[in-house]
C-alpha cells in the first residue's frame, strides 16, 4: 500500500512539474505516461502590417505559465497560430530524442503512442491560408510565411529542448500532405541549415503541383482586385481582414489550394526560402539528411464523394479532358491528344469504373511526384532514403463509402494508427505498434530498423532500382509497384510542365 502511495506521489510530482526556459516557467500537464507542455508561444507578430512576415522573438512572462489549448484556423490572427506542443515523457530517462511534427492544417493529433515509444513529440502549429503562404515577392508580403513560421519553432527547439530533457542534437522533423510538402521545402532551403538531422515525408511532396506555385503573385494579385479596385495590392491585402481574405479565396479561379509555397526574395528582414523551383533544386547536391518519405496504396479513396457528386463516369463516357490536371492543360491540341491517349490506355482501357478513377487520381495528384521526388532525393543525396507504402485496411482512419470496396490505405489512413487516442484491437493493434516502433526507430537512430531488431531489414533507395517497404498486416519489402505508370507521368511531366515552368533566380 505505501509503495502504491509513494508511486503515485513520484508520478504526480514528475507529472505536474514546472520547468523553466528563457521565456519564463511552464507547468505540464500529467497525461498518461508522459507530461504535456501545450500552448507555447514560440515567435510574435509585431503589427497587423506584419502579418505577412517573419515573426519576432518569442513572448516572455512572469510567474508560471499553464498549459494551454489553442487552435489555429484559416480565419485566426497570425499571433494565435504560433505556437506549439510539447510532449515528453514521464519516465527519467534522458536526454530524449526529438520528433516535431509540422501540422498541414488545423486537425488535432495525439501523441501518446509516439511518446510512450521514448521521444519527445513537438507538435507546430504555424500561419495557414492566405496569411501563411500568400506572397507578393515585396518586403511587405515576401511569400511563404508559414514554412519560415516553422524554421522559428525549430530554431526553438534547438534553444530550449534541452530544458525539457530533450536531445537538441537528435532532431527529426516530419509532416504529412502539405505538412510533408513543407517540411520538403525546409530541406532545400539554405535558412534552415542544421536545424534538424532527419526527415519523414508522408503522403505528400514540395514536387506536387498543389502544393507549389509558379504563379503566386498573380494569385495575390487577382485576390486583391477581388477586394478592391485600387493599384496598391499589396496595401488592400495587408489592411483586408482575415475573413475577407479567406472567403474571396474561394472565388479565385486558380486549381487545388489558393496559395502554396513558392520561390521568394530575400531581404533586410528575412532571408529567402527557395531560390529556384523544387525540380531543379532537388537535382543539385546539396544540403541533406536521412529521411523516411512514402505513400498510401490508395490514396484517392478520399475523392469516392467528390467523384460521385460530379457524375464523372458519364462524363468520362463524352471527354476524358476534364480529368486531367490543372497544370497541363496549357498543352496545345496535338499534344493534349497525345497525353489523352496515354493516360486513356494507362487506366481506362475498356473500364470506366470508379475504381479505375480513384487509381487514376491516386498516381496522377500522390504517388507519381512522390516517387519522382523520392528518385531525386536518392540520386542526390550521399544520406539514406527509407521508401515506404502503406497498404493496411483496418477499420481506423477513412471509413468505407456504400459501393466502393476500400481496396488499401487511403489519405491520412496512417495518422489513425501514428497519432490517433482511439483504443483498437485485432490486428490494427500488431499494425499500429509497428508503424509506431519503425517512426520512433528513425527518431531515435535514423534507420527504423536498426540491427538487432524484430522487423525485417528495410533496405535504403538505390536510384537505379527504387524499392520500397509495404506496411500491412505482413512488413514486406517489395519492388515499387507502378513502374509503368510512373515513366509514362515522368515523361509527360518533364517534357510539358518542368521544361516550361523555369524560374530565374534574382
Amino acid at each position: 500500500m505505501w509503495k502504491f502511495i509513494l508511486l503515485t506521489v513520484i508520478v504526480s510530482t514528475v507529472g505536474q512539474r514546472v520547468i523553466n526556459t528563457a521565456q519564463g516557467k511552464l507547468r505540464g500537464i500529467p497525461m498518461d505516461g508522459y507530461v504535456s507542455y501545450s500552448g507555447i508561444p514560440y515567435a510574435t507578430i509585431n503589427s497587423s502590417a506584419g502579418r505577412f512576415q517573419k515573426g519576432g522573438v518569442a513572448p516572455t512572462w512572469r510567474g508560471v505559465r499553464e498549459s494551454q489549448q489553442r487552435h489555429c484556423t484559416l480565419s485566426s490572427r497570425p499571433e494565435e497560430c504560433l505556437h506549439l506542443d510539447v510532449h515528453v515523457p514521464a519516465k527519467t530517462n534522458s536526454p530524449w530524442p526529438v520528433l516535431v511534427w509540422v501540422k498541414g492544417g488545423s486537425g488535432q493529433y495525439h501523441p501518446g503512442k509516439l511518446v510512450g515509444n521514448d521521444i519527445i513529440v513537438v507538435i507546430v502549429s504555424h500561419r495557414i491560408g492566405p496569411i501563411g503562404f500568400l506572397g507578393m515577392n515585396n518586403e511587405k508580403i515576401p511569400g511563404n510565411a508559414g514554412v519560415k513560421d516553422v524554421i522559428l519553432a525549430l530554431q526553438w527547439v534547438r534553444d530550449n529542448i534541452v530544458a525539457f530533457k530533450g536531445n537538441p542534437n537528435k532532431v527529426v522533423v516530419a509532416g504529412q500532405s502539405f505538412g510533408a510538402a513543407m517540411v520538403e521545402a525546409l530541406m532545400l532551403s539554405p535558412i534552415s541549415h542544421n536545424l534538424y538531422h532527419g526527415v519523414i515525408l508522408q503522403s505528400g511532396s514540395i514536387m506536387s503541383p498543389w502544393a507549389f506555385n509558379y504563379d503566386i503573385i498573380e494569385r495575390a494579385t487577382a485576390l486583391g482586385k477581388l477586394i478592391s479596385s485600387s493599384d496598391n495590392i499589396s496595401s488592400i491585402l495587408i489592411n483586408s481582414d482575415i475573413g475577407e481574405l479567406v472567403s474571396k479565396c474561394d472565388k479565385l479561379d486558380a486549381p487545388y489550394f489558393p496559395f502554396g509555397i513558392s520561390v521568394d526574395k530575400s531581404s533586410k528582414n528575412e532571408g529567402r526560402l527557395l531560390g529556384d523551383a523544387p525540380f531543379e533544386l532537388l537535382k543539385r547536391k546539396d544540403r541533406s539528411v536521412p529521411m523516411m518519405i512514402g505513400h498510401n496504396s490508395e490514396e484517392a479513396y478520399v475523392f469516392v464523394s467528390m467523384l460521385r457528386q460530379a457524375n464523372v463516369r458519364k462524363k468520362l463516357a463524352k471527354d476524358l479532358s476534364f480529368l486531367l490536371p490543372e497544370e497541363l492543360k496549357f498543352m496545345n491540341e496535338w499534344e493534349l491528344k497525345q497525353v489523352f491517349k496515354q493516360i486513356e490506355d494507362m487506366y481506362f482501357k475498356d473500364n470506366t469504373s470508379l475504381a479505375a478513377m480513384l487509381i487514376y487520381h491516386r498516381d496522377a495528384y500522390f504517388v507519381n511526384h512522390i516517387h519522382r521526388s523520392v528518385s531525386l532525393h536518392a540520386s542526390a543525396s550521399d544520406h539514406s532514403v527509407y521508401y515506404y507504402q502503406f497498404s493496411y485496411t483496418g477499420n481506423a482512419g477513412v471509413k468505407p463509402e456504400p459501393g466502393i470496396v476500400k481496396m488499401g490505405a487511403a489519405h491520412s489512413d496512417e495518422l489513425a494508427y501514428l497519432f490517433s487516442n482511439e483504443v483498437l484491437d485485432g490486428e490494427d493493434v500488431a499494425v499500429q505498434q509497428r508503424m509506431v516502433q519503425l517512426w520512433s526507430n528513425f527518431v531515435k537512430y535514423l534507420n527504423p530498423t536498426p540491427q538487432p531488431s524484430d522487423l525485417p531489414h528495410w533496405e535504403t533507395v538505390n536510384p537505379s532500382n527504387p524499392r520500397l517497404l509495404d506496411i500491412s498486416t505482413e512488413v514486406v519489402m517489395m519492388e515499387y509497384p507502378y513502374r509503368k505508370a510512373q515513366k509514362m507521368w515522368d515523361e509527360i511531366y518533364e517534357k510539358f510542365y518542368y521544361s516550361r515552368n523555369r524560374i530565374t533566380a534574382k
